[in-house]
């Protein structure tokens, strides 16, 4: 019998950069089932639910916006009412159905919650652990370990939550508000250390970016994702992307000062195994620095 091969141990050395998925409104539902492999478009929803989320995605997408749903969990609370999360713009606000199911939430267009100013405003950083391992092995393999000691650390602000993309770089984290998503959490080389975790949690409570993590800022297009990260300082706003023939300029404002990144896709394909599911090595061209 052949050794079992996770597409995370097997593209451990590929860059991370520039690989988050670019949205700008993130919808976090709890669903407390077991997840399926699309959870999000196979489930047990009730129609109305169903039609409540979908509909809601669209408005958003209507007016311009870059939507990604997903369902959350906390197996350990079983809590009287059910979770709706809105994020955007680096606010994180919370909706509660105010008791079993989702009726309490379905009574409101999702675009109308989303406008509005009901719901809790949500300050402190909320970690979201991709625990789905009915869409990827590694992501259960390596993601439920994770989740329970961010949770032995931070109780009631760590999620499950379904897939996020990119099992290859398992354990996935989603921070918000900040909308960050890290990658090989706690898994950075073999030189990590045990309290790498630890690390890992007191630079993003104390609003850094740990960067030997960092997949991309999700509200960034994916050049400027790979910038910041290359720039390895914080406080960056960015200001302006212009993109040329195989590269890409990315302006940040640092401190009042412009601070100037160019990234361009590596010269050479890397080959790369995205999902343990997979039989066949897939291309790639990572983000590199460019002259």
């Amino acid at each position: 019998m052949n050794e079992r091969v996770y597409c995370c141990e097997a593209s451990a050395d590929q860059p991370m950069l520039g690989t988050a998925a670019v949205v700008d409104v993130w919808l976090l539902l709890e669903y407390r089932p077991a997840w399926r492999a699309k959870a999000i478009s196979d489930n047990a929803l009730g129609e109305g639910v169903r039609g409540w989320l979908t509909h809601g995605i669209e408005a958003l997408e209507g007016q311009g916006h870059k939507v990604r749903a997903q369902f959350i969990r906390q197996p350990e609370i079983d809590r009287p009412d059910t979770r709706l999360l809105i994020q955007h713009d680096g606010a994180l606000r919370t909706f509660e159905s105010g008791g079993p199911g989702y009726d309490g939430l379905i009574q409101t267009p999702v675009e109308t919650l989303f406008r509005g100013d009901s719901g809790e405003r949500l300050e402190a950083p909320r970690y979201f652990v991709c625990t789905n391992g009915q869409r990827d092995l590694c992501c259960a393999r390596f993601g439920l370990p994770l989740y329970n000691q961010l949770r032995e650390r931070l109780g009631e602000r760590v999620w499950q939550v379904t897939h996020l993309g990119g099992h290859r770089f398992a354990p996935n984290v989603l921070v918000l508000p900040q909308g960050v998503l890290y990658g090989r959490v706690g898994m950075a080389g073999p030189d990590a250390g045990d309290d790498s975790v630890e690390r890992f949690v007191a630079e993003v409570e104390a609003g850094a970016v740990p960067r030997r993590y960092l997949r991309g800022r999700s509200c960034y297009p994916k050049p400027v994702q790979a910038a910041e990260g290359f720039a390895d300082c914080d406080g960056l706003e960015w200001v302006a992307l212009k993109e040329g023939e195989g590269h890409a300029e990315v302006t940040f404002n640092h401190g009042g000062s412009p601070l100037l990144v160019n990234v361009a896709p590596s010269e050479e394909p890397v080959p790369v195994l995205s999902s343990c599911g997979d039989q066949q090595l897939k291309s790639e061209r990572p983000y590199r620095l460019a002259d």
